[in-house]
């Protein structure tokens, strides 16, 4: 199986540790999926032609990604600042560079037909292509919304297999997870996956609302562990696996993702 990526990508800077690693949504997902049995991965992103940009060219060709399908323009690539407190990564500034208002041309795209499922974010681009690769190529098509439940690029939710919700916040603020996402769920044909951090994640199909359990894990670093759940889910899914199957591949991902420091590489 095959899949592709599109959307975003950064450099993660631990700022007290004076260290950098490679990152971002939908980079990591292509990472990620490319390390299991049977897949094969490629990403879709825009670079700067800075020395962080060679760096993060550099990493991904490392992974064995294919760099033609880098898109470099000339600036800053996109760098994420972040504190750790207590294996909790700390978000503090996030310089966009190259990425803001970056767009992808239909024909910046590879042959969709070669794809078992392309994986948008929310963060980048890429996005308003959805819509044509699914009435014109029936591709399966997923995309992460992080914890942006109700923002309007959610709108294509409509041609999505897959759609993808941080819910961590829901919990803090007292919100009923299992409310939400079935009223997700009214938006889309496809399945509706919820991530709750350490309280698990939830799947609803339009009947039945499935739960996973966080695996016990000695948290180093939570970066990436979210899409590390996306793509083994993913790959599950794709393998034909039932999603109770795929939700344990997913947590046990996660949990091995949160033993090290950054998303990988660096």
């Amino acid at each position: 199986m095959r899949l592709l990526a599109v959307g975003d990508n950064c450099v993660d800077h631990y700022v007290e540790l004076d260290r950098r690693f490679p990152g971002g949504n939908a980079l990591n997902v292509a990472v990620y999926a490319s390390r299991l049995p049977g897949v094969e991965a490629d990403y879709v992103g825009v670079l700067g032609t800075d020395s962080l940009g060679d760096f993060m060219f550099n990493q991904i060709q490392a992974e064995g990604l294919d760099t033609s399908l880098l898109l470099r323009r000339e600036g800053e690539t996109a760098v994420t600042t972040i504190l750790m407190r207590g294996g909790e990564r700390v978000f503090v500034d996030y310089h966009e560079g190259v990425q803001m208002n970056a767009a992808l041309p239909r024909g910046g795209l590879p042959d969709i037909a070669r794809y078992s499922l392309i994986h948008f974010t929310v963060w980048g681009f890429g996005r308003e292509h959805a819509r044509w690769m699914k009435e014109s190529h029936g591709v399966k098509l997923s995309c992460d919304f992080s914890s942006q439940l109700d923002d309007p690029r959610t709108e294509i939710m409509p041609s999505l297999d897959y759609s993808f919700f941080s819910g961590d916040g829901l919990i803090h603020d007292g919100v009923n997870p299992d409310h939400k996402i079935q009223e997700l769920k009214e938006r889309t044909p496809g399945l509706v996956i919820m991530t709750l951090g350490e309280h698990g994640s939830l799947v609803y199909d339009g009947e039945t609302l499935h739960r996973g359990e966080a695996l016990p894990v000695e948290v180093a670093d939570t970066l990436g562990a979210g899409d590390g759940y996306i793509a083994a889910f993913l790959c599950a899914k794709l393998r034909g696996e039932p999603t109770p199957e795929a939700i344990l591949k997913g947590h046990e991902a996660a949990r091995d993702i949160c033993k090290r420091l950054g998303a990988w590489g660096g």
